[in-house]
């Protein structure tokens, strides 16, 4: 097999979460691998040596170009898995693809050269899980996510429910299920006003990584006014943590499935359970979990989600 190599390719863009990224932008450095399910350029005839019968690095170049100057991702994941996927799609001989990019000058105070992510495709693998993924009815292409939300700063309901609303207004999402609200004591930083929180429950087109779907999440936070500089664990306007994306484990610098605080937050079991109370925590029950947990925030019950 033959691989098309593009090294060290940058480029100036607005991609990032925070909002300077977005405003005066940065170097980006894009390196991609395209692996060519061909063996051999050279037969008898020798008819093999022209440039439509291969993939043109040139191509490549334009797409890259074209998606980093005309789109704008909050994830670098986003980005990474849009040009792999579309590069598939120029050509029936790729087999596999690796895009590696990096803020070259990312908004960090720390002594490093880059920060970036590698995203690799096969396309047996996208096969496989296509045809796993195959069931019949309308649903066939879809999958179960749990979202969690919360807010202690201004209407704490009116906060959820745009944001609940945002999210229903992606049309490659569908929300089956919203728990109650719930009144919950601050976790980790106690100095503050009490949240409002929320699990719901979502079908997802498996077109919508999870990578992504957090990417649209965090664009909706952004929008209703959240500021990354804010104080961890302290007081937001609204905070949308993708907590179950199906069955899938994802472990990333910025995204970790299943959500990894999950068995110590109350305010997050309570209201799951309600609308998942088959839902299995460290082998048990959730709802046997959560008795059994020595919690001691308090989690009280507002009001139905279907109440105005």
């Amino acid at each position: 097999m033959f691989k098309i190599i593009i090294k060290k390719f940058n480029l100036f863009g607005y991609h990032g979460v925070k909002e300077i990224e977005k405003k005066n932008g940065q170097n980006f450095c894009y390196n991609i691998e395209i692996l060519l399910n061909k063996d051999n350029f050279l037969s008898e005839d020798k008819n093999e040596d022209y440039l439509e019968n291969t993939l043109n690095y040139s191509t490549v170049i334009k797409l890259v170009k074209d998606i980093n100057n005309n789109r704008r991702f909050n994830l670098l994941e986003t980005m990474a898995q849009t040009i792999a996927d579309r590069i598939f799609e120029i050509s029936p001989l790729v087999e596999k693809v690796s895009v590696r990019i990096e803020k070259t000058s990312p908004p960090i105070k720390e002594n490093l050269e880059s920060v970036g992510i590698e995203y690799k495709r096969d396309k047996k693998k996208i096969e496989s899980s296509r045809r796993s993924n195959k069931k019949s009815g309308s649903e066939s292409d879809r999958v179960d996510i749990y979202i969690s939300l919360g807010s202690n700063i201004g209407n704490r309901e009116d906060n959820l429910r745009k944001a609940v609303n945002l999210i229903n207004s992606n049309p490659g999402i569908r929300i089956i299920k919203v728990s109650s609200i719930y009144e919950t004591e601050p976790m980790y930083l106690k100095e503050q006003n009490s949240f409002y929180n929320i699990v719901l429950k979502a079908r997802v087109d498996i077109k919508v990584s999870p990578f992504e779907l957090m990417g649209f999440l965090k664009g909706i936070e952004h929008d209703m006014g959240r500021k990354r500089s804010e104080k961890k664990y302290g007081p937001r306007i609204i905070d949308l943590d993708l907590l179950y994306y199906g069955e899938m484990f994802v472990e990333s610098y910025f995204l970790t499935i299943p959500h990894p605080r999950i068995e110590e937050r109350k305010f997050v079991l309570v209201p799951l359970s309600e609308i998942a109370p088959e839902f299995i925590v460290k082998g048990e029950n959730i709802e046997k979990f959560i008795e059994k947990s020595n919690f001691t925030e308090k989690v009280d019950l507002i009001k139905n989600w279907q109440q105005s």
